[in-house]
């Protein structure tokens, strides 16, 4: 089994190594990753600020899904050199899907990066950041590692109601508008003990709910464990009250995890049952792996298994050779199923995903952006007739 080392506030043993400021885009993933590395600085004896002027480190963990949360990225980090004009001494670190993804761009367009770093580096980070050599020449660790789930360690609790915390790294999706497998990886799933240790250290710290994350959560599986095993081991953990994961895909939401979902009784009646089209010819090109059909058939079984369950989704309006049949085909959908809340957007292709090339076409005739746009989504996911 493996050890796990929890968060340890710095004692007055512990030598003082300066404050660190780290700014972080994205999702919960990336907020994880955050609360980790903050958990490795702090273990090192440095303390968080929430002002950059006066910090040691300057951290950046970066989003790369969309164009718009690159430019708020690059705007950050070009806004810290005066930091490093100031204070030479002041290390700066991109971290994240976009520090992946762009890797030796990030350097060469702001030179006052120290370090460029993706997901699977932060272990290098922390010797970086600790080093008593000199800088070193190299500035970018963007090498993917396909084992690595950083194991042995334990993130910072975000929250004392709710805490998120990561069972599994990674992607194998290979959807067509997304770049998580690119800059993420392929799939690899914690153990479950290493799992059980953080959600009782949450518990032991007071926070009675927690929120298991992955890219497609419920496709983990270990060589001993699978999702709906262990939402059955968390569900033995004392003094834990409510069980909540995301993100889901409806692929796998087969028999034994819905349940496992119906039979814990600290399992939320909540769901998040990403959609994105209701159309199946815009499912396929998409590469989402199930149809109008069968997504409708999950919702059936989810309902019958749970009382009073409440579904949300995502939506996204405007994917490339959309037509307008296609869109009134997610809308009837969305009448059909009648979410509790949907996450809507309109299509923006990642920028330098090679899988993506010739996709920025707009929609022939219709703007996904568009007021008229949003207001039929919003129509539909509240059951309202067109």
């Amino acid at each position: 089994m493996t050890a796990v080392t929890p968060v340890k506030r710095p004692s007055a043993a512990v030598k003082t190594r300066g404050k660190y400021f780290l700014a972080t885009f994205g999702c919960q993933m990336n907020s994880y990753d955050s609360n980790l590395i903050g958990s490795m600085l702090e273990g090192r004896g440095m303390a968080s600020t929430e002002d950059p002027a006066q910090a040691d480190v300057l951290i950046v963990n970066t989003c790369s899904i969309r164009g718009g949360a690159e430019d708020r990225a690059y705007a950050r980090i070009a806004s810290m050199k005066h930091y490093k004009r100031q204070r030479p001494d002041v290390r700066i670190a991109v971290i994240g899907c976009m520090a992946q993804n762009h890797g030796e761009k990030i350097p060469t367009a702001l030179e006052h990066v120290d370090y460029v770093v993706g997901p699977d580096g932060y272990r290098e980070l922390e010797g970086l950041l600790f080093s008593e050599s000199p800088l070193p020449a190299r500035k970018v660790w963007t090498d993917q590692n396909d084992f690595e789930n950083y194991e042995g360690l334990m993130a910072r609790l975000d929250g004392s109601v709710s805490s998120h915390i990561t069972i599994m790294r990674g992607c194998n999706k290979q959807c067509a508008y997304c770049i998580v497998p690119n800059v993420r990886g392929v799939e690899r799933s914690r153990e479950a003990d290493t799992i059980l240790a953080e959600v009782r250290h949450a518990v032991s710290e007071g926070v009675p709910e927690v929120c298991l994350l992955g890219q497609t959560v419920n496709s983990y599986r270990t060589e001993t464990d699978t999702f709906p095993g262990l939402l059955r081991k968390l569900e033995a953990v004392e003094g834990l009250r409510r069980i909540r994961f995301t993100s889901p895909h409806p692929r796998h939401f087969d028999p034994e995890t819905i349940h496992a979902m119906a039979e814990c009784g600290k399992v939320c009646n909540h769901v998040h049952l990403p959609l994105q089209s209701g159309s199946n010819a815009i499912l396929k090109k998409m590469r989402r792996q199930y149809t109008r059909e069968r997504y409708l058939e999950i919702v059936a079984e989810l309902r019958a298994a749970i009382p009073n369950l409440a579904i949300t989704t995502d939506i996204i309006a405007g994917f490339v050779g959309e037509t307008e049949q296609d869109f009134e085909d997610t809308l009837a959908l969305m009448r059909e199923v009648r979410f509790d809340h949907a996450f809507m957007f309109s299509y923006s292709p990642p920028r330098r995903h090679a899988g993506l090339r010739g996709t920025r076409d707009a929609v022939p005739g219709r703007k996904a952006g568009s007021s008229r746009t949003r207001y039929r989504i919003a129509d539909a996911a509240h059951g309202r007739a067109p």
